[in-house]
């Protein structure tokens, strides 16, 4: 009987093993989908380190490169917190960027991995809009002043100013690699202009987006959390492996 138990315990834990193997498939149940700047990170890190590990093609000079765990804040046009863009770095050289959504209903996590971007000084640009927006709106009152991704990949920084008699916000654009004021009207094939990726993205359908994502999710590799409830469990088998022959040998 005693037997029969330890064996039992065995077969639970060989169970629990498996399940600590397989991803929860109904994890995506919240309401909120909004995606933090940690958990941002995690990913960016783990699909880097797949990636490098895969030998894909562009990642090459990657081995040995870190992610700044602090991500510039990308916005839409519409206020909404589009993505967290990483920056990758070997020796102190700034050798790439990954984009991680920061929404889930925007589909797969990464969205995009740029190699040898340019870089652009961001509290220049940021620093560049208000200043427009003070000069234009004199009266005005500074709502906010993001980076944001005006008219994708193009990225610069949006100053919201409020008329204080009349209560009209307005815009402000500023390219971040020209310093240049783009005009707050939507864009076309061959004028330039401003268009919102957020509301583009959601054409797809916000359900299926969710999907993408939780498929991204399943196919990462939770590395530590995983791993060390494996190896946990694996010493408690082994334990009971031990009480199990110590029983057969008394008897």
């Amino acid at each position: 009987m005693k037997r029969n138990r330890i064996g039992i315990s065995i077969l639970v834990l060989v169970m629990l093993i498996g399940m600590a193997l397989i991803p929860a498939a109904g994890a995506q149940k919240e309401d909120n989908y909004s995606v933090t700047a940690e958990e941002a990170f995690k990913h960016a890190n783990a699909n880097m380190i797949s990636f490098i590990a895969a030998n894909t093609p562009g990642f090459e000079n990657w081995t040995g490169a870190s992610i700044n765990p602090k991500p510039i804040e990308l916005y839409d046009i519409n206020g909404k917190k589009l993505f967290y863009q990483f920056s990758v770095y070997k020796e102190n050289k700034l050798t790439g960027t990954i984009d991680v959504c920061a929404d889930k209903t925007l589909g797969p996590s990464i969205y995009d991995i740029k190699f040898d971007p340019k870089p652009y000084k961001s509290a220049e640009v940021m620093k560049k809009s208000i200043e427009i927006a003070k000069s234009e709106y004199s009266d005005g009152k500074i709502k906010s002043t993001n980076l944001v991704v005006y008219s994708y990949p193009s990225i610069g920084a949006m100053t919201i100013v409020k008329d204080k008699t009349t209560g009209v916000e307005h815009r402000i654009f500023v390219d971040a690699y020209t310093l240049e004021e783009v005009e707050d009207k939507p864009a076309t094939e061959t004028e330039p202009g401003v268009w919102s990726m957020y509301d583009q993205i959601l054409k797809s359908g916000k359900e299926n987006n969710l999907k993408e994502w939780q498929k991204k999710v399943m196919n990462l590799p939770n590395l530590q959390n995983k791993q060390q409830l494996i190896k946990e469990l694996i010493l408690m088998l082994q334990l009971l492996k031990k009480i199990l022959k110590n029983s057969v040998v008394m008897q």
